[in-house]
């Protein structure tokens, strides 16, 4: 939609419903009610704002004004043949201006063209992220929570060189037309994605690690208001070289955007937990998560903050191995330039176990602590032009009442990723 020309086509009709009220019966309250209207088509409620834009109109329809405010809201609906019959009510109007005509007639063509598309689209789009890492202690694995499957001696620690890979394609369905939700406009798509990531040690191939995912599922998006989806997603895990488990899950998550580049996002998730190996039996199990967060952009939008919790909680089989935990993150990043940004992530979790741990016959309690920071810069020249450089170092720290599950782990790692569309 060409907004800039609709702009210019309204600051030509000149301020918010002008003389024309003088004659109206109620000024105040038509003006009142214009300012409504106008607020709350900004805000994204669309389809409300239609039903103001029409209650004016029933009481003067001389207002062109008006008029074009809500052609310009049956365009934002996909109510063409609307939009279209009052521009042309505009048009044929003797006293509109010869250059607000010309305007309009310019906007027009926009709005013909937004007609032409098809009713339903489908993009599809692909993302590579190929690196070499060093782990200073490939026996806490990263990832999956694999560290919590053995006990873990500092004095057992091995480091390695490895490679970092991940592979993804998505695919995402939208409705042209959007839905009237509460009066707001809001567009229904349906998102997919299956990809593979992973580790591969050279020191040894006992702690390699790749996680094949899938997910799919709905998602509602309200712009300038509010966005929600829900995740049906199927991770399949391999340690070692073998298959370790498989993890089904529902993850629904909706963001509500609070205006100045200010969101708040509740999420919840309900994972099943399916370990193939019989000594890993006692595992199985369910976990459920609900967590809030908080992220804002400032600085001219070249500085972004983040922080919110996760609460878990994990109910396997054998008591031993559930847990409750809770996790408190900070994220952040600034700009150094239009190509280069610098970032960094904190998060504390804490473990509380159920019961006595099988191996060890004591109730563990931990605490981690992840640092991480990291520095990408967007490659737009070159054989790798449209490529993203990233170099990161991160340490973990975990701390637990049983020496075996206390570990530290340094991990630095640098890639290369692009997304292909």
């Amino acid at each position: 939609m060409n907004t800039k020309a609709l702009t210019y086509i309204l600051c030509l009709l000149g301020s918010p419903v002008p003389d024309q009220l003088l004659a109206a019966q109620s000024t105040e309250d038509l003006q009142t009610l214009f300012d409504q209207a106008m607020q709350t088509r900004e805000s994204g409620k669309t389809f409300e704002a239609i039903s103001l834009f029409e209650a004016i109109l029933d009481n003067q329809p001389t207002l062109n004004r008006v008029r074009l405010e809500l052609a310009v809201a049956y365009h934002q609906a996909t109510r063409y043949q609307d939009a279209l019959r009052e521009f042309k009510h505009v048009l044929d109007d003797p006293a509109t201006p010869e250059n607000v005509r010309l305007s309009i007639l310019a906007y027009l063509a926009q709005l013909t063209s937004d007609q032409l598309e098809p009713e339903s689209r489908h993009s599809f789009s692909y993302y590579a992220k190929l690196g070499l890492l060093h782990n200073s202690n490939i026996n806490a694995t990263p990832g999956a929570g694999l560290s919590t499957l053995t006990g873990i001696s500092n004095a057992a620690e091995i480091s390695s060189a490895g490679t970092d890979i991940n592979l993804s394609a998505s695919h995402r369905y939208r409705q042209k037309a959007p839905l009237d939700v509460m009066g707001t406009a809001t567009f229904f798509e349906w998102q997919s994605q299956a990809g593979v990531s992973g580790n591969l040690y050279t020191k040894t191939g006992d702690y390699d690690y790749t996680v094949a995912s899938i997910n799919t599922g709905p998602a509602l998006i309200a712009p300038g208001r509010w966005r929600s989806n829900m995740a049906f997603k199927i991770d399949q895990i391999t340690l070692g070289g073998s298959s370790l488990a498989v993890f089904s899950s529902i993850n629904p998550a909706i963001t509500f955007d609070l205006g100045n580049y200010r969101n708040i996002t509740l999420e919840a998730s309900y994972t099943r937990h399916n370990y193939d190996k019989v000594a890993d039996a006692g595992r199985d199990g369910n976990e459920t998560l609900l967590g809030a967060g908080y992220s804002m952009l400032i600085n001219d939008r070249q500085t972004g903050l983040e922080a919110g919790f996760r609460l878990r909680q994990n109910n396997a089989d054998n008591a031993g191995y559930g847990y409750d935990n809770s996790e408190f993150y900070f994220n952040g990043f600034t700009a150094l330039s239009a190509q280069a940004v610098v970032y960094l992530r904190l998060n504390r979790y804490r473990y509380d176990y159920n019961a006595a741990d099988p191996t060890v016959g004591i109730v563990r309690d931990e605490s981690e602590n992840l640092y991480a920071i990291g520095y990408n810069r967007d490659l737009r020249s070159g054989p790798l032009k449209n490529w993203t450089f990233n170099l990161e170092f991160s340490a973990n720290s975990n701390t637990s009442n049983v020496p075996n599950f206390e570990y530290d782990r340094n991990l630095f790692s640098t890639s290369l990723s692009r997304y292909f569309q």
